[in-house]
C-alpha cells in the first residue's frame, strides 16, 4: 500500500461511529455478556447469536459454516476463489461439573490461576428449551493440592450443578482510565476486531475487493484441553472448505512480555511464531510485507501497530497451519489472560481496527 492509500484508509475507518471508543466498548459489552461454552457458541442463546446480531448492524451477513459449529462473515466476489480466511475464536475458558454434589469442575482447557484460594464470579450453563440458558450464578474458587495441581469447584447462589453444567468464568466489564478489565477478552476482542475489519474493508469503495473473496470465521473450542489439542474448532473448519489461495490470518490475544515492550497502550500487535516455536511460523515474505507496512502506518498514525517477536499463545493457527499457510498473527495484547480480571487497553482496539484492514488490503 501507498502512504496516500493508508491516508485515505485510515481516514474512512477513523470516520466511522463503529470506532468510536464509546462504540466498541458496548459491543465489547455485549459479547462479553453472552454465554461462550466450548463447542456450543452457534446454538442459540449463545454467544454467537450476538455475533450475528453485531453483524446485521454493520451491514454484514454472518451464517453457518455447515456443520461444523463454526460461523463466518463472506466480503467481496462469491463466486471468486477463496483468497483469504481470517480467524477468530467465539469460546472462552470453561468447566464442566465432574461431581454437581460438591460442585467439582473439570477444566475444558488451560486455566491460570493467581493463586490458592482464588475466587471469582462465574456462570453454570445449560441446554434448557432449545436454547442455552445461565442456569446458575456462584463463584468459582481454586484449591491447591500442595503439587501444584489445582482443583476448582463451583458454589452456586441458589440451586446448584446439574450432570453435563458448563461453567464459565464471569465479571461485567468495567472501564477506567482507557483499561477495559473484564473475563473473556481473550478472545471477544478478537471477535470484534474480525467484524470490524469486515464492515471497514466492506465498505471502504477502493477496498471493496469486487473480484476478490475473504472469509472471516468465528471458531468454536479453540480453547483446547490442558493437555490436549488446541483448535478443534479450527479443524473442522479445514474440512468444510477449500484452502484459501493465499493463506490465513489468526486474530487473537496475545500475551505481554514486558521485556521487549509488548505491554498495553502500545497498539495492535503483530506477531510471526506462535508458542515459542511450538505453534505456526509465518513465512518471511509476508514478515517482511507487516514490517514495511508497519512502518508507514506508524509515520501516519503512530502507534498504531507494534511487531511482536516474543511468545504469543498457541490458538487456531496449530491447526490452521497443516492446512493453509499463517500469514499473520494479530491482536492486542491482553494481561491476565484466563482470570476475570483480563485487561486491555482501548486504544489499542481502535488500532488494530485500523491495521488490520490495512494489512488485509497489503496482503490482497
Amino acid at each position: 500500500m501507498t502512504t496516500p492509500q493508508i491516508k485515505d484508509l485510515f481516514s474512512h475507518i477513523s470516520a466511522d461511529p463503529a470506532v468510536a471508543p464509546k462504540a466498541i466498548f458496548d459491543r465489547l459489552s455485549r459479547l462479553l455478556a453472552a454465554p461462550a461454552p466450548a463447542n456450543s457458541c452457534a446454538l442459540p442463546g449463545a454467544v454467537g447469536e450476538v455475533i450475528s446480531a453485531l453483524a446485521d448492524e454493520l451491514g454484514l451477513t454472518c451464517a453457518p459454516i455447515a456443520s461444523s459449529g463454526n460461523l463466518a462473515i463472506e466480503i467481496g466476489d462469491p463466486d471468486a476463489p477463496l483468497d483469504l480466511l481470517m480467524s477468530a475464536h467465539m469460546d472462552r475458558p470453561c468447566f464442566r461439573a465432574r461431581n454437581p454434589a460438591d460442585g467439582s469442575l473439570v477444566p475444558l482447557c488451560a486455566i491460570r490461576a493467581p493463586g490458592a484460594g482464588y475466587s471469582c464470579e462465574a456462570i453454570a450453563l445449560r441446554y434448557i428449551d432449545d436454547r442455552v440458558n445461565i442456569a446458575e450464578r456462584g463463584q468459582l474458587r481454586f484449591e491447591e493440592n500442595g503439587k501444584g495441581e489445582y482443583r476448582t469447584r463451583f458454589s452456586a447462589e441458589s440451586g446448584g450443578l446439574r450432570a453435563g453444567d458448563t461453567v464459565m468464568m464471569h465479571r461485567a466489564p468495567q472501564l477506567s482510565d482507557g483499561l477495559v478489565i473484564g473475563a473473556g477478552l481473550d478472545n471477544a476482542i478478537g471477535v470484534l476486531l474480525a467484524l470490524l475489519s469486515a464492515h471497514a474493508l466492506q465498505e471502504y469503495p477502493p477496498y471493496a475487493i469486487a473480484d476478490r473473496r475473504v472469509l472471516f470465521a468465528f471458531t468454536d473450542q479453540e480453547e483446547g484441553p490442558p493437555i490436549g489439542l488446541f483448535g478443534q474448532g479450527a479443524a473442522r473448519l479445514a474440512h468444510h472448505i477449500e484452502p484459501p489461495r493465499l493463506g490465513f490470518v489468526n486474530i487473537d490475544g496475545h500475551n505481554v512480555d514486558e521485556s521487549l515492550g509488548h505491554v498495553l497502550g502500545v497498539g495492535a500487535s503483530h506477531a510471526f511464531v506462535s508458542g515459542d516455536g511450538r505453534g505456526s511460523v509465518v513465512p518471511l515474505d509476508y514478515q517482511a510485507l507487516a514490517e514495511s507496512l508497519a512502518a508507514q502506518v506508524n509515520q501516519y498514525r503512530p502507534g498504531t501497530a507494534r511487531l511482536n517477536y516474543s511468545y504469543v499463545s498457541r490458538s487456531d493457527d496449530m491447526l490452521l497451519s497443516l492446512w493453509a499457510r499463517p500469514l499473520g498473527l494479530t491482536g492486542v495484547i491482553v494481561a491476565n489472560a484466563h482470570t476475570t480480571d483480563e485487561t486491555a487497553a482501548l486504544s489499542d482496539i481502535a488500532s488494530a481496527a485500523h491495521w488490520i484492514p490495512a494489512f488485509v488490503a497489503a496482503v490482497l
